[in-house]
């Protein structure tokens, strides 16, 4: 049996802030990189993979996604009705296609009845081949809140402390509060710059979370329900598509994080009536893509550092490639899919870098995606913890 896996003769980007290294080698080793560079030596039973005229680079990272697809995440609808098991399986199902585009890390933000956690278990126990799933468990909201259906419903700090105990006593890695309305409405007349759960809600949200070394994301569209988040304590806001130039700085100098979805507005607005969403979501987002830009541009200017989150809606490299519309250069915006995605997820994440010692998630394509981001689909290889998952040409 080999003793390691030497991926030569590749362009490698680290993910890091060095230079991609022109026909390098990166060395696996008892799932873990062992060396990265040029003259790499490997053992005489290494299996050697010629990577020539492929690019290497860390396994991409969704920091939002539901793996539930944009029907099932269609929260109100009939789908909701649906047992438990279904779900699962449709779950199961996302996760596996993720890993088959190179993601080998999914934040999951919240799940109905906690389904994450379940079938994380099942995937840890080697049912099935999946990305590493960071699960937050029930999102929690309020009651009648954005979520409904697909949360746990609360009212006043008691019920938010006990409702995000409940969670970490599941197994959730971090918790997810709805600070104000969004897009995918459930509730008559809900507007994403509604304010729902407030700051004291969500501040005994966060002191569970850090009582327990866990960490606290706001779903946060409007001004108002950014605001509470960013006064509550949360560690990084989802969405923020009403941020403003004050409330970016703002994260900026506390360290908060950003996941703005940019992808998924435009692509409900731009794809939604081909994909049957319902025709108020499609109207909620195309009046609030230019808004959504400019909050964008807000996180930019202010140095607030973000990562990828495509909500179900397309894939990452969409949300890569609009990345690079804001003048964003392919370099940083692959940073922001693995340095940055996996310090989001994982504070302290030994992943999203190509170096000695780190976890191996590895993603190998043809061609180079810093002159052509779309080569990101072009998926050759596949490397989750040391073990090819997916291995094509």
């Amino acid at each position: 049996m080999s003793t390691g896996v030497l991926l030569a003769h590749a362009q490698v980007i680290t993910g890091a802030d060095d230079a991609p290294v022109r026909d390098g080698a990166v060395l696996v080793e008892g799932g873990q990189v062992r060396a990265v560079g040029v003259d790499v030596e490997a053992p005489s039973d290494a299996v050697v993979i010629d990577c020539t005229g492929k690019t290497v680079l860390p396994g991409l990272v969704d920091c939002h996604d539901h793996l539930l697809g944009r029907s099932r995440y269609a929260e109100g609808t009939s789908d909701l009705g649906e047992p438990d098991a279904t779900w699962a399986v449709v779950l199961a199902h996302y996760a596996q296609r993720s890993l088959d585009q190179g993601v080998t890390t999914v934040r999951v933000p919240g799940t109905r009845h906690a389904i994450d956690l379940a079938v994380r278990r099942a995937f840890d126990e080697g049912f099935l081949a999946a990305p590493r799933m960071v699960c937050a468990g029930e999102a929690i909201t309020m009651t009648g809140g954005h979520g409904t259906g697909a949360g746990v419903e609360v009212d006043g700090a008691v019920e938010c402390t006990r409702a995000a105990r409940a969670q970490l006593a599941g197994g959730a890695d971090f918790l997810k509060v709805m600070a104000s309305g969004g897009v995918g409405t459930v509730r008559v007349g809900e507007d994403p710059t509604h304010p729902e759960l407030d700051v004291e809600e969500m501040a005994a949200v966060v002191a569970v979370a850090r009582a327990a070394r866990k960490y606290v994301t706001a779903h946060a569209d409007g001004v108002e329900g950014i605001e509470n988040a960013l006064r509550a304590g949360v560690t990084c806001l989802e969405h923020g598509i009403y941020l403003t130039a004050e409330q970016a700085a703002d994260m900026a100098a506390r360290g908060v994080r950003l996941v703005p979805t940019l992808s998924t507005m435009v692509n409900i607005a731009r794809r939604g009536a081909e994909w049957g969403l319902p025709p108020e979501w499609i109207g909620i987002a195309e009046g609030v893509l230019e808004v959504h830009r400019q909050s964008f541009r807000n996180a930019l200017d202010a140095g607030v550092v973000f990562g990828t989150g495509t909500d179900g809606y397309g894939d990452i490299v969409d949300e890569i490639i609009e990345f690079t519309t804001y003048g964003v250069s392919p370099m940083r915006a692959l940073q922001a899919a693995t340095r940055d995605a996996a310090q989001i997820a994982v504070p302290g994440a030994e992943f999203g870098v190509l170096a000695a010692g780190r976890h191996a998630d590895i993603l190998v394509v043809d061609g180079d995606p810093l002159t052509d981001l779309t080569t990101l689909r072009q998926v050759v290889l596949v490397m989750s913890a040391g073990q090819i998952v997916r291995q094509s040409g």
